[in-house]
């Protein structure tokens, strides 16, 4: 990497290869601020935590990333009805190819362009995104490892962009711009460099003293943990006061049904257990107001303006914001699914166990107590962490698996939830999209063992997933990857003239035999009031 300040190659690159400048920021931007001003496909890697959150937690939301996809190096996989679209920009053809369509599998796809991918070092001390490929890999990429043979319905079963532009913001305030340059593709990098220069230009300002210089010391603290800053909830328009409603795709009685049909299976030992999900259907937003002399908005800023709405009372580690062609997915994840460090170190950290707060501190003290002692609770969450070190075990070295802490419960906004973290090594050369394909889906959204558990959901549940319960995330060109399990998400898919198709958001648990049905119906109308309730709506089942 070098900086605006005097091109340098680090000592392992030579001049001349692909490299990441980078441009320090005097003021901290509000990254849902410049996603507003950006017209272009873009992701929003959103990190926040409420006060009083774990230290644990803490480390998991250091780093805030706002990555555009028009960039010059440009590149896309998009994986739809089991037919790669790969489309390519001039400038990233020598490493990618031209574009193409190719009928093979996902990851296989995956595999290739990260393998030709250039690797780049870390553009800040502590960041492991150094650009890459950023987006999301949806629930039916399960067909790929044994799963349920199913599409998404009305769009891609993954869309990942690599992008070459990106902003980065650290939890304690830090911020910097960063962009690929290649001296061999001069335009596209006077391109970068240009665009680098006006982030820095649009969020200076003159009325607010330079940050001081100097890196991210690193580590965050056991306080409030914002990376990019979520504004008050009056920073942001509000909710109209109206309550409409989100309906189920299937009623309460027949959602209870279905899990005393998992309760079934399990008695007869083709499971030990089930994730049943459903989802709701959510009303469109309206269009937010503008002032009298406030310029004409895009048909889909309302849509950012209610995830900005949504996160102002809800942080979470793992937030998200895809503006992806057709699509806007809004994330209010708290979960992990694998994040592989660039040394090959690998981490899982899996959420069984939901609790909602209480707004009397005794009551949410006492809620708290009673899902740590919970046994079912504790029983879900062991089974999910016996198979995601089966998982891990599948691509890890032998003997480097491990259990690093077992069911501790971590209190965000509107939940208190069990987590638990495995870990272990990979062996060195390993391949990421390999790596992720083994563990995937997310065992804490498919239940044990994995391929039975699946097909009976599947059957139970009679639709596709989509977005949720995959992965949003990235891969980054320094070989880390980072991706969280697509819960608490509102996806929303948009015709070409701009109307919605369908606004879906999912929501399950974890069955086991010691489950009672109207326990997880109502465990399934706690996880959706995070989101329901910023966009003024609820669950009506």
């Amino acid at each position: 990497m070098d900086d605006l300040g005097g091109l340098s190659a680090t000592p392992d690159r030579p001049v001349g290869s692909p490299r990441i400048v980078v441009q320090r920021l005097a003021d901290v931007p509000d990254l849902g601020e410049l996603a507003a001003g950006s017209a272009g496909d873009l992701v929003w890697l959103d990190s926040a935590l409420p006060a009083g959150a774990p230290p644990a937690a803490s480390r998991r939301a250091a780093w805030s990333v706002l990555a555009v996809s028009d960039g010059p190096f440009a590149a896309r996989l998009r994986h739809q009805d089991r037919i790669a679209h790969v489309t390519v920009s001039g400038s990233a053809v020598r490493w990618f190819g031209p574009s193409r369509t190719e009928d093979r599998p996902a990851f296989a796809v995956l595999d290739d362009l990260l393998h030709a991918t250039p690797t780049l070092d870390e553009p800040v001390p502590g960041c492991a995104f150094a650009l890459g490929w950023v987006g999301f890999l949806g629930y039916e990429l399960g067909r790929e490892v044994d799963g349920p043979d199913r599409t998404a319905d009305g769009h891609a079963d993954a869309d990942l962009r690599f992008v070459d532009r990106a902003v980065l913001v650290h939890a304690d305030g830090p911020a910097w711009a960063v962009a690929m340059v290649d001296d061999d593709s001069p335009t596209a990098s006077r391109a970068n460099r240009a665009w680098l220069a006006e982030v820095r230009a649009s969020t200076t300002r003159d009325d607010v003293p330079a940050a001081s210089p100097g890196l991210p010391a690193g580590g965050a603290t056991d306080d409030v943990v914002v990376a990019g800053r979520v504004p008050a909830a009056s920073a942001v328009p509000v909710a109209d006061g109206r309550v409409r409603e989100a309906r189920g795709r299937v009623r309460r009685a027949a959602y209870e049904l279905a899990v005393d049909a998992c309760r079934h299976e399990i008695r007869e030992g083709n499971a030990f257990q089930v994730c049943l999900t459903t989802a709701f259907a959510v009303p469109d937003p309206d269009p937010e107001p503008a002032g009298p002399s406030a310029p004409p908005s895009r048909d889909d800023d309302r849509y950012l303006a209610e995830y900005r709405r949504v996160r102002a009372g809800d942080p979470v580690p793992f937030g998200a914001y895809l503006r992806w062609g057709d699509l806007r997915i809004a994330s209010r994840s708290p979960e992990r699914f694998l994040r592989i460090d660039a040394d090959g170190g690998v981490l899982a950290e899996p959420i069984k166990g939901t609790r909602p707060r209480h707004p009397d501190p005794a009551t949410d003290a006492a809620t708290r107590a009673e899902l740590a002692g919970s046994a079912k609770d504790r029983a879900e969450n062991v089974m999910i962490v016996d198979l995601l070190r089966n998982d891990l075990l599948r691509t890890a070295r032998p003997g480097t698996v491990h259990v690093e802490r077992l069911c501790e419960v971590e209190s965000y906004a509107s939940v208190h939830q069990l987590v638990s973290t495995v870990a272990g090594v990979l062996p060195a050369g390993s391949r990421r999209a390999l790596v992720v394909r083994a563990a995937f889906p997310p065992g804490s959204m498919t239940g044990a063992p994995k391929r039975s558990a699946t097909a009976i959901a599947d059957r139970l549940e009679g639709a596709p997933r989509g977005v949720y319960s995959g992965v949003i995330g990235y891969f980054s060109a320094s070989g880390a990857v980072d991706l969280s399990v697509a819960i608490r998400t509102l996806v929303t898919v948009l015709r070409p003239d701009g109307s919605v198709r369908s606004r879906l958001l999912g929501a399950g648990g974890a069955v086991t035999w010691s489950s009672t049905a109207a326990d997880e119906a109502d465990e399934v109308e706690t996880k959706t009031r995070s989101v329901l309730g910023g966009v003024g709506a609820a669950a009506h089942w």
